[in-house]
């Protein structure tokens, strides 16, 4: 374990980075943020979805980066562009990583992210959109990993066309977009951006969206976007997935519940090149998944219940898989803090024996997974069972220099699901394979995470995770109590 004073040594840099952005971001606001229907959409991680269409009018134009988010190209002003980005800086240490196996970080290392884009409308009906990315990694033992480093590279490049539906009212549409782009269904359970990660998700892909105030109809087909660090990204052409996917505002729910409910089905064809973890050699995979989501809020109680099956076959062994995963909570507005106690259960399936002729394990797909099983990313949606109670409280809101300070603390207990089956991390990847022990407890994991949005501008995060080791860990190699600390600063324009 290191002292605190060598946290703050390494976290001083970037709070005062923090404060430093977040001052001049203040000085140079000439007006409060207009929270109403005619202010500034709320940032997006996907930034194609934020709509700067209302600064066609001079009068509502109250932030200083107003000028360059709606740049009129003709006398109509139907055509404009704007320009946005986002920089991010993160610090990560390590103590005793994956357990105190392979290389270890005695002072941390950093990541940094830049992502400025361009859209451009040309009339109600076209538009091209493209968001470039520099994603650096330093000072890691060994070297960039994973999605750490892509050192120049086009994150979004897609052309859009846009036309009104000939049946329903004036908001409905149908949207074609082609090229690459990120995508975003639901919780981000099975398709997500990965937002956590230094380069996010995106695919090469077309999707056709059908769109109502109450209804809204995706079919697409995508192949996902391998990192190259030092050359150009290209689509991993040996995977391709088609898919659809429909959400549905339930009507005539009583006074206040509001119910969405999503239905979906995916195909997914890989061809794998080198040994899969529980099926030796290669060969070629066909997985179907069927599923729905169901969330909403009923008072201050808020749900959500999302439920898959998978099957197919892989080379001669049929597919038979299962995820469940669920959460709730409940928002205490009157009381000081206003705290949310929520309680979480998440469920993947196993393969219980490898030598049945039957393929167990479920595929997680390309989720943002960062975000359900520990923010140690030890562990992903597949052979796993997760209980994770939590709290979050917001400290501050609306007051200067703090637009929302929150904290999130939770707390995750997991077992495997099969004890004849690895588990894997959040990539998908065998973190730790089965044959070692017999144990079913992995072990529990603590997360805290305090947000602090300084202005509409400039963001930080802070957060320490602790994973206690279970029995299955314990003997089946190392099995050191790990430590995750770290701290970011975002800018957003």
């Amino acid at each position: 374990m290191v002292s605190l004073m060598e946290y703050c040594d390494r976290f001083g840099p970037i709070v005062g980075l923090a404060l430093l952005l977040s001052s001049i971001a203040t000085a140079a606001v000439r007006a409060a943020d207009s929270s109403d229907a005619q202010g500034p959409p709320a940032y997006s991680n996907v930034r194609w979805d934020e709509d700067y269409s209302y600064l066609r009018d001079p009068s509502t134009r109250t932030d200083y980066l107003d000028p360059i988010k709606y740049m009129p190209l003709n006398e109509n002003c139907d055509w404009y562009v704007s320009l946005g980005g986002q920089i991010r800086d993160r610090y990560e240490y390590f103590n005793h990583l994956n357990f105190g196996a392979g290389p270890q970080d005695h002072d941390g290392y950093n990541l940094f992210r830049f992502l400025p884009y361009v859209d451009a409308h040309l009339g109600e009906h076209v538009r091209v959109f493209a968001q470039f990315r520099t994603v650096i990694e330093s000072g890691r033992e060994g070297g960039p990993r994973g999605r750490d480093m892509d050192t120049a590279d086009l994150q979004q490049g897609f052309l859009q066309f846009d036309w009104p539906l000939p049946f329903g009212d004036d908001h409905s549409g149908l949207t074609v977009r082609a090229g690459r782009q990120q995508m975003v269904f639901g919780r981000e359970r099975l398709i997500g951006i990965s937002e956590w990660s230094n380069a996010q998700r995106n695919y090469d892909a077309l999707r056709v969206t059908i769109n109502s105030p109450r209804n809204n109809l995706d079919l697409f087909y995508f192949r996902p976007v391998t990192v190259q660090k030092y050359e150009f990204d290209d689509n991993d052409g040996r995977m391709g997935m088609a898919g659809i996917y429909d959400t549905l505002d339930v009507p005539a729910m009583p006074k206040g519940v509001k119910t969405k409910v999503s239905v979906y089905g995916f195909a997914l064809n890989t061809v794998h090149e080198a040994s899969w973890p529980a099926n030796p050699g290669k060969g070629s995979e066909n997985r179907y998944t069927i599923g729905s989501e169901l969330t909403g809020t009923i008072g201050h109680a808020d749900y959500d219940v999302e439920a898959d099956y998978q099957l197919g076959k892989f080379k001669s062994q049929a597919i038979s898989a299962f995820s469940i995963a669920t959460e709730g909570g409940y928002s205490f507005a009157d009381i000081t803090f206003s705290p949310r106690p929520f309680l979480g259960f998440d469920l993947a399936t196993g393969d219980h024996n490898p030598a049945n002729g039957h393929l167990g394990t479920f595929n997680q797909l390309f989720p943002s997974g960062h975000t359900f099983f520990g923010y140690m990313d030890y562990l992903g949606r597949e052979n796993i069972i997760d209980l994770h109670p939590g709290v979050e409280m917001t400290f501050a809101r609306h007051k200067t220099l703090a637009e929302k300070v929150s904290l999130k603390s939770e707390y995750h207990e997991f077992w495997r699901d099969s004890t004849h089956d690895a588990i894997f991390d959040s990539a998908g990847a065998v973190f730790r394979a089965s044959g070692a022990s017999t144990a079913a407890h992995i072990g529990g994991e603590l997360d805290l995470l305090l947000n602090w949005q300084f202005t509409r501008h400039v963001s930080s995060y802070f957060g320490y995770s602790h994973f206690f080791a279970g029995s299955f860990i314990n003997q089946s190699g190392a099995s050191k109590e790990s430590d995750f600390a770290y701290a970011a600063v975002i800018y957003t324009f």
